[in-house]
């Protein structure tokens, strides 16, 4: 951490991104999902991203992590190297460090598949664990560690709820050993009633553990209670950014201000 000229502590730097450009060929057109955005996530912050469906934040999330290395432009520097233009040994090492967790928590399951034997999988293929007895026991730990029980290992994904399978989802994007996570709406896809204590969850983990936390979403309610920090993308920019609390509590850009203005009020 350094001292800003305010006298207040700010964190390094985990990811700085540069001039990043996302387009995609849509028949004989190029659509530009994200439009030279400049930011940087902070080591250990959760970094919000807001805006509505088709504003880009989708696409941005999938860029820095390497997920669309073929459309994306610009510079995506993690630990000074460039995600947009790493080797093989490079990425494969980087893909242990930052994972993803999907809105579609059954989508992102193999339905075929035991949750254990999808956990012990990861845990195999970044060598975590080697060994039947330490892949079992490091699975079981990790059902525990998203308040599962071990039971849950035997089980395929079609007999877990919603908010069960997002669980496995947070321990399969975790077990690897992961420092840095991209959350793309991770609960919008959730009753109301499980989304806050995923939310909850998520929270302590990103705490107990170190994670820097990129969060994707559009509920205004939830990334004022998850993030530090906010951008508010509109048509591919950043329209307007900083302290979660000043950017939705009075924000300064019309966008910001007509998406606060179209949250229900009870």
């Amino acid at each position: 951490m350094r001292e800003t000229a305010t006298g207040e502590t700010a964190r390094e730097a985990l990811m700085d991104v540069r001039g990043l450009w996302v387009r995609y060929r849509r028949g004989r057109q190029t659509v530009e999902a994200v439009r030279g955005v400049d930011f940087e996530v902070r080591r250990g912050e959760c970094l919000g991203i807001v805006g509505e469906s088709g504003s880009g934040k989708s696409s941005l999330g999938r860029a820095v992590l390497g997920m669309e290395a073929e459309a994306a432009s610009g510079s995506v520097k993690y630990g000074g190297l460039d995600v947009l233009r790493m080797g093989r040994a490079e990425r494969r090492e980087f893909r242990r460090k930052a994972q993803m967790v999907f809105q579609d928590p059954l989508g992102s399951l193999n339905p075929r598949m035991k949750i254990g034997a999808a956990l012990g999988e990861v845990l195999k293929v970044h060598g975590v664990a080697r060994g039947k007895e330490d892949v079992a026991r490091r699975v079981a730990e990790w059902l525990e560690t998203v308040e599962l029980g071990e039971e849950y290992a035997d089980r395929f994904p079609h007999e877990l709820s919603g908010g069960q399978r997002q669980r496995v989802n947070l321990a399969r994007s975790l077990c690897t050993g992961a420092e840095f996570l991209v959350a793309d709406e991770p609960v919008s896809a959730l009753d109301v009633s499980v989304q806050a204590r995923i939310l909850k969850l998520l929270k302590d983990l990103q705490r107990s553990r170190g994670i820097t936390l990129l969060f994707i979403g559009h509920d205004l309610a939830v990334m004022k209670h998850m993030a530090d920090r906010v951008l508010v993308m509109n048509s591919g920019e950043i329209v307007e950014r900083g302290a979660a609390a000043e950017v939705l509590g009075h924000p300064r850009h019309e966008y910001t201000r007509e998406l606060l203005a179209a949250v229900p009020r009870i």
